[in-house]
């Protein structure tokens, strides 16, 4: 699905659509990165205490979203520890995510429970052109006929990183090891209604491709993508 919302334009509601392009029972949220430092936990705010001042913005800024998500799920705020890896540390029986460019943030939440998501990742990007190098390292043979194409999207690099970057967020909780690029197929992105099928054999014993649910919008500056592995 895609939106002309540009959220520079709108910065009330950022980038908040429809709650129905989510999925049941997905929460978004979204800001401009501002100095939310001072609304952290002290467990928070230590992680980034001897950090520069735009990692503490786009820290704080993530952290904000994911709370403001949590509490259109109904959850009070809580602490959002770092895990090791990176991740956030969410609230038992609450599955999440975090991403942020260096203007905005946002975040996603689920609860276990009561939607079909086991799993969720998502990402934003800035729609940049991305070097011939970097789509080589990034896109499969196919991915990259794709975007060879007559006719291509100016964004559509752009979405398909970001469409990568949101399933390894989901899947790689419960996958447990990394998850290369070329290891995941997305094709017909221009369609909005991107497919994904697996390109390693490992990844297939662990998830059926039908179990994992990509949604994707694009503004006139940023592609959103949301990943989303369904409850059995």
């Amino acid at each position: 699905m895609s939106t002309s919302l540009d959220p520079l334009q709108n910065p009330a509601n950022g980038l908040s659509f429809a709650p129905e392009w989510a999925g049941t029972n997905i929460y978004l949220a979204s800001q401009p990165v501002t100095d939310c430092v001072e609304a952290l936990y002290p467990e928070e705010r230590s992680v980034i205490a001897a950090s520069a001042p735009l990692r503490q913005r786009t820290f704080s800024s993530g952290r904000r979203c994911a709370r403001i998500a949590l509490a259109e799920a109904g959850l009070p705020a809580c602490v959002l520890a770092r895990a090791d890896d990176g991740s956030v540390c969410w609230p038992e029986g609450v599955v999440g995510s975090v991403s942020h460019t260096n203007d905005w943030a946002v975040s996603a939440v689920a609860l276990r429970d009561m939607s079909e998501a086991a799993s969720l990742g998502v990402d934003l990007e800035r729609i940049q052109p991305l070097e011939a190098g970097v789509i080589k390292v990034v896109a499969t043979a196919s991915e990259q006929t794709e975007l060879a194409m007559q006719g291509a999207k100016r964004w559509q690099a752009t979405a398909l990183f970001s469409l990568k970057e949101s399933v390894y967020k989901c899947l790689r909780p419960s996958y447990g090891r990394f998850i290369g690029f070329k290891e995941v197929e997305i094709c017909d992105i221009v369609s909005g209604k991107p497919h994904l099928s697996f390109c390693n054999e490992e990844l297939s014993k662990h998830f059926r491709e039908s179990e994992v649910q990509l949604r994707m919008a694009v503004t006139s500056d940023y592609v959103l993508s949301l990943a989303w592995l369904r409850n059995h």
